[in-house]
């Protein structure tokens, strides 16, 4: 049961994002010449994937039926399938919620309430709460803020808190460059809005331009405001050369989520290399 979860949603969809994520902090951590506790950053990675997989069960959850009628997402996600049940399904999202809440205890309270913050943030986009206004006044359904205009702040909103997360460990949390962080969750947006309507990376950037020229600008703003501008440089190259390389790819395609961590490995020796070399 277990193995089904994580290997058909969580490590295929969803893992390698989020670890990606996650690296973006520690590589401004590193990019600021921060003292980092490695062990501590592997343990907020831990905490931060075991909890957050919690919402994921809980979004296919509420999901269900409508996955069903996608042929793509049934053979992706096991409760489409019915290789797991609803009742299994909730006993599989309090086990994860719980053991990565147990394990941010162990690091401080900040991390903890940074956690608590992204999942209840996931649940407000993910939960079915509020009416769609197309539909019939007699019509009892409801639908989620991820299907309304709030869905893309709230993502966007994620994915700054995601990076934020190794920095909660870092006594040095006042110096977080909010700039930067904003430019990658803005592309990061553009890249999200893409997989949901179908779309190649490249397409994506094509149909979203303005966010994208908008985040290309706040990373400008950024290599201006904070120190080492050539190593923020270094690494808008990357992410520009990275979707470059990926433009004609779909976010799920096969070659993309087993590339995209070596792509990140190889973003950090880059980056570990500038550094050194300043």
């Amino acid at each position: 049961m277990f193995r089904k979860v994580l290997l058909f949603r969580n490590l295929t969809d969803n893992i390698p994002k989020n670890i990606g994520l996650y690296s973006v902090g520690v590589m401004l951590l590193f990019l600021f010449r921060l003292p980092i506790d490695l062990f501590q950053i592997l343990l907020g990675l831990a905490a931060f994937l075991v909890s957050y997989s919690s919402i994921y069960v809980l979004n296919d959850f509420y999901d269900t039926e409508d996955d069903k009628t996608d042929i793509e997402k049934v053979l992706r996600k096991p409760l489409a399938q019915g290789a797991v049940k609803r009742s299994e399904a909730l006993k599989i999202f309090t086990f994860f919620l719980m053991t990565g809440i147990l394990l941010s205890v162990l690091l401080n309270l900040l991390f903890l309430c940074v956690v608590c913050l992204l999942i209840l943030t996931n649940s407000i986009y993910s939960i079915p709460f509020t009416r769609n206004r197309k539909q019939n006044l007699d019509d009892t359904g409801l639908v989620s803020l991820k299907q309304s205009i709030l869905g893309f702040p709230l993502v966007f909103l994620m994915q700054l808190q995601k990076i934020f997360l190794p920095w909660t460990i870092s006594v040095e949390v006042l110096q977080f460059p909010v700039l930067f962080a904003v430019g990658f969750s803005l592309i990061y947006i553009v890249i999200f809005r893409g997989y949901k309507k179908g779309w190649t990376i490249g397409e994506s950037i094509k149909h979203t331009l303005f966010p994208f020229v908008v985040a290309i600008i706040v990373f400008i703003l950024s290599i201006s405001v904070y120190p080492e501008p050539i190593a923020q440089a270094s690494i808008l190259l990357y992410i520009l050369a990275g979707v470059a390389f990926f433009r004609n790819s779909y976010l799920t395609d096969r070659r993309v989520l087993l590339q995209s961590p070596v792509y990140i490995f190889l973003g950090i020796v880059i980056l570990f290399y500038v550094i050194s070399n300043l």
